[in-house]
């Protein structure tokens, strides 16, 4: 097969990464026996969270290739961005002001336990099972979520204090210089 080949069905790489993306997406519904994908709410987060790591792991040679597509492309998938903008929404609605990160940054640290990527990470790299992977992420799910969305009467007042909190790591490096 040649490059040719695949860009006359595929006019870009970003087009052929998210088709795989799509790919992987109808298996994993298939697999997980849902009909259609699982409506979303803070609630449920967590144990869909448990659902979605098993699942992985009944796809995981095809769950492994998406996650290292991810990596090599440098990019997030049309369906992370989409799913992450969903849940960031959810988050937007719901978070109360007690803690001085925005719903953006909340939605970050939730997608790494909500994601390929964190269940490759649990399982590939920490050497956990699914299920410890899943229990964790869970677990780690439900207190995010639980701290971002607790009721009160404080209203968010200082940004992160963390140098990465603007302009990443390379901001970091300028600074020091």
């Amino acid at each position: 097969m040649t490059h040719r080949t695949i860009y006359n069905h595929f006019p870009t790489r970003e087009a052929l990464c998210d088709a795989f993306s799509d790919y992987v997406d109808e298996l994993l519904m298939a697999s997980s026996g849902a009909s259609s994908e699982p409506a979303w709410s803070l609630t449920s987060l967590p144990r869909l969270v448990e659902d979605f790591y098993r699942t992985l792991a009944l796809r995981d040679r095809h769950a492994r290739a998406y996650v290292m597509l991810m990596i090599g492309n440098r990019r997030p998938m049309s369906a992370w961005r989409k799913r992450s903008l969903m849940a960031e929404k959810l988050i937007a609605r719901e978070q109360s002001g007690r803690i001085p990160l925005t719903p953006r940054q909340v939605t970050a640290v939730i997608r790494m336990f909500v994601s390929t990527m964190g269940w490759h990470l649990l399982t590939e790299q920490c050497g956990l099972s699914t299920d410890e992977a899943a229990a964790a992420s869970a677990w780690a799910t439900r207190t995010l979520l639980d701290a971002a969305i607790a009721k009160g009467t404080t209203k968010r007042t200082a940004k992160p204090s963390s140098s990465y909190s603007r302009g990443g790591a390379n901001a970091t490096r300028r600074r020091r210089n």
